[in-house]
């Protein structure tokens, strides 16, 4: 059972699964405004919605430039390869419907987060005016319909690593870029458009 006398899995845990499972509910309910709110939310829609900027940021990446291949009907267990294959690792969902990934870094990654990798790519924070709030799968949701996890919480490592998953996210769009023969490539965001010079 959850701290608010619900619970959040399909079957009864024990032992060291209740342990783990326990530790990542009392992680994420760090985020919400309301912890019933959020018992409520995950045991009726399966999804809550979270604030960013308390224990984690979520840094949202676009299917398709972890590889072009990847779109909405991309398998839960083809997620984990490609990510597995890039050394991603920590807390990791996904919205299939997007389709997104969603990487849970440490709160205040959005203050250094580069704006420029790749168009769809954004880092939802806490810093002021713009505080985010992310619906974030139950934990027991490891596959579709609807956001499920690709990695949980405490199974890799609480957050993602942002310095790698920067890296990774600039070669992917290098490599895409390399491919099509043409410099920015993609996945890159337009340049920008300047006015015409006044003769």
């Amino acid at each position: 059972m959850t701290p608010a006398g619900t619970p959040l899995s399909p079957a009864p845990l024990h032992g060291e699964a209740r342990r783990r499972t326990a530790a990542m509910e009392a992680w994420m309910y760090q985020a919400a405004g309301s912890r019933q709110a959020a018992v409520d939310e995950w045991t009726h829609q399966g999804v809550a919605l979270l604030t960013a900027g308390i224990v984690w940021d979520a840094i949202r990446v676009p299917h398709n430039v972890l590889a072009p291949d990847l779109g909405c009907d991309a398998d839960p267990d083809t997620l984990r390869r490609r990510l597995a294959e890039l050394g991603l690792s920590g807390s990791v969902f996904c919205d299939p419907y997007r389709p997104f990934l969603y990487f849970l870094v440490p709160p205040g990654t959005d203050q250094r987060w580069p704006r420029d990798i790749a168009a769809g790519v954004e880092c939802l924070g806490g810093t002021r005016p713009y505080i985010h709030h992310v619906g974030v799968p139950r934990l027991d949701r490891l596959a579709p319909p609807g956001l499920y996890w690709l990695t949980l919480p405490h199974d890799t490592g609480w957050h993602a690593a942002p310095q790698h998953l920067e890296q990774v996210l600039r070669a992917r769009v290098a490599e895409a870029a390399k491919q099509d023969g043409a410099p920015g490539g993609p996945l890159t965001s337009p340049p920008p458009v300047t006015a015409p010079s006044t003769p």
